[in-house]
């Protein structure tokens, strides 16, 4: 019974949502001190930069300086980190070894959610990267 609640609150999506937390969580910090040094800019500038930000998501090319480039694809490596350092945490705390669903169901998440949407193969790529990751680290600190 314990196993089929693990992988229940697994496909549901609650380490997906609270990945992102996480990667909002660690990406504060990192954006904050970009900010920090980021040259003073006029209105008219800051708006285009801000339309950038957000068309990090969206399909197509973007105009983005390197320095927030790397901002977006930290806070995307962190978000599929976090979900799966949370899928194998609800295993542990279940008491089960985590499997391979652990791997794939935070992936399947992100494909999903990027071909429903159609968000840029960038973020989730940045994702994705972030899933292989967690992976390894839940295997080194939850194995049973």
């Amino acid at each position: 019974m314990k196993i089929f609640i693990a992988y229940t609150l697994v496909v549901v999506g609650i380490p997906y949502f609270a990945g992102l937390i996480f990667g909002q969580i660690l990406t504060l910090p990192v954006a904050m001190i970009r900010g920090i040094f980021r040259q003073p800019t006029d209105e008219a500038t800051q708006a285009q930069e801000f339309s950038a930000a957000t068309a990090w998501s969206v399909r197509g090319s973007i105009k983005m300086p390197i320095a927030d480039r790397i901002v977006h694809i930290f806070m995307d490596v962190c978000n599929g980190l976090g979900a799966v350092l949370v899928a194998g945490l609800i295993f542990h705390l279940f008491g089960l070894p985590p499997g391979i669903g652990v791997l794939l169901i935070p992936a399947a998440w992100e494909f999903f959610f990027t071909i429903a949407y159609g968000q840029a193969l960038r973020a989730l790529l940045g994702s994705l990267a972030g899933v292989v990751i967690g992976w390894f680290l839940v295997l080194h600190l939850f194995a049973i």
